[in-house]
């Protein structure tokens, strides 16, 4: 009942909007009316801007829901929220200016769309705030706490503990620590139990049905997090990180503030529902091109490589694709034909594997254009983790098979960022970022970027 009555507040936020969204349009065609014989002409009829009020009113109203406005924000100020709002006021001016240059018939005034994104933005900043306010009043009665648990026992974990029962408005009850030894468990870190050891994670976060999990453990290092962060993912619960503050403003991460104490939650996990088919369409579009393009180009590498006595110009691999279904990825041959194929890739330029001929390949990444088709079959998409062969995907933790559940990409975060020269572990970090973070701008400077890393061909070989 009582998560029933903050989504029906949301509920009402939203359809309170549509409302002042309509009004602010009417008033400012009333505006634009009052103001005639200023501006020397009448303006259009009445009943044309009625009659586009779904047009207007639709659009505007996702937008603001794309920005997340009408989610619940626990830890954010009303100023945060403002911010937010004026981005998705500006985006659905944008909207609306595109609908009205497309859509002749409209005939919308300019004056009329300029004046109603003002009305807007005070209408529904005025909505914004007491409906903030609203939600902060429900939360500090303590009916609509969401149960979290914090992992660590230390001082930070309990400096963190301080604050959240200091600021009851953000709506957290923690029900007890993770430790990370056994003869913690089972005693009282300020007036909290130690429930069990962080390796427990997930039973505990089940049996006492949790939400949130607050990492406030410096001891634990990056492999461990992620594993954690993997084990409790399918549950629906959202991890942050207790962090120092100035790690986070060079790092240019968001962050979330509990008083003066900074949070980072690790990443978002769900990019946009239209991320998937912007995503699809650029593949397809891109990799036509691509191939169209660069076809002289790998005429002229089969040629090369069939005069330097190879019976096949080109390479197929079995390798690991979305979900764990295997599929065949193409590559022009760099390789003598009686190398193993299915051995740990060439390290150095010097592997005495590597041919002539494939040494320049593999140097100018030209080897890889062949994989514009797998990411035309859809098998591979432009931007993702790296493909890997069946015997390593075979080694994989359980966390590591995360990999997995996005396409492989022809390039990635790795390769932009040390491509080559990084180990295996480095690897599974900036993929994990990649996977977490993953969106439109994402990926397309991974894409302008890539051309840069192709160009210098740093860390290829």
């Amino acid at each position: 009942m009582r998560r029933l009555e903050i989504q029906a507040l949301r509920r009402a936020h939203l359809v309170a909007d549509a409302a002042l969204v309509s009004l602010g349009w009417l008033s400012a065609y009333g505006l634009r009316y009052a103001l005639d014989d200023v501006f020397g002409r009448p303006i259009n009829a009445f009943s044309w801007y009625v009659h586009a009020l779904p047009i207007v009113v639709g659009p505007w109203i996702f937008t603001c829901w794309l920005f997340g406005i009408y989610a619940s924000q626990r830890m954010k100020t009303v100023v945060d929220e403002l911010q937010r709002l004026l981005r998705g006021v500006a985006l659905g001016l944008l909207v609306l200016a595109g609908i009205g240059f497309f859509v002749k018939e409209l005939q919308f005034g300019r004056f009329v769309v300029l004046a109603a994104a003002g009305m807007n933005l005070v209408l529904q900043g005025a909505s914004r705030v007491v409906f903030h306010r609203i939600e902060k009043r429900m939360r500090r009665s303590g009916e609509h706490d969401v149960k979290v648990l914090i992992a660590g026992t230390g001082v930070a974990a309990i400096r963190l503990l301080q604050k959240l029962q200091d600021h009851p408005e953000i709506g957290y009850r923690v029900v007890g620590f993770l430790g990370d030894s056994s003869h913690e468990i089972g005693k009282d870190v300020a007036n909290r139990p130690v429930l069990g050891h962080v390796g427990e994670l997930r039973e505990i976060a089940v049996r006492h049905g949790v939400s949130e999990i607050f990492v406030a453990m410096p001891s634990l290092g990056h492999t461990r997090l992620l594993s954690l962060v993997l084990e409790g993912e399918d549950l629906g619960i959202t991890f942050r990180v207790v962090t120092n503050l100035f790690e986070v403003l060079t790092a240019g991460s968001p962050l979330d503030l509990v008083d003066d104490l900074p949070l980072v939650q690790l990443g978002r996990d769900r990019p946009s529902p239209l991320y998937a088919p912007i995503k699809r369409a650029f593949d397809l579009g891109l990799a036509t091109l691509g191939l169209l393009v660069a076809a002289p180009v790998l005429l002229a590498c089969v040629w090369r490589i069939r005069r330097g006595g190879a019976s096949s110009a080109f390479f197929a691999q079995t390798r690991i694709g979305l979900h764990g279904r295997p599929f065949t990825c193409y590559k022009l041959r760099t390789l003598r034909e009686d190398a193993d194929p299915y051995t740990v890739a060439p390290q150095t330029c010097e592997d005495s594997r590597i041919t002539p001929v494939g040494r320049f390949l593999r140097r100018s990444s030209l080897d890889e254009l062949p994989q514009l088709w797998n990411v035309l079959r859809g098998e591979m998409s432009l931007v993702g983790p790296r493909p890997e062969m069946p015997f390593i995907v075979d080694r994989y933790d359980e966390w590591q098979r995360r990999r997995l559940t996005v396409k492989p990409g022809l390039t990635g975060l790795w390769q932009i960022l040390g491509r080559k020269d990084l180990p295996m572990h480095a690897n599974l970090q900036y993929d994990f970022y990649y996977i977490r973070n993953r969106g439109v701008a994402l990926d397309l400077s991974i894409l302008l970027r890539t051309i840069g890393a192709v160009l210098s061909r740093r860390g290829a070989f």
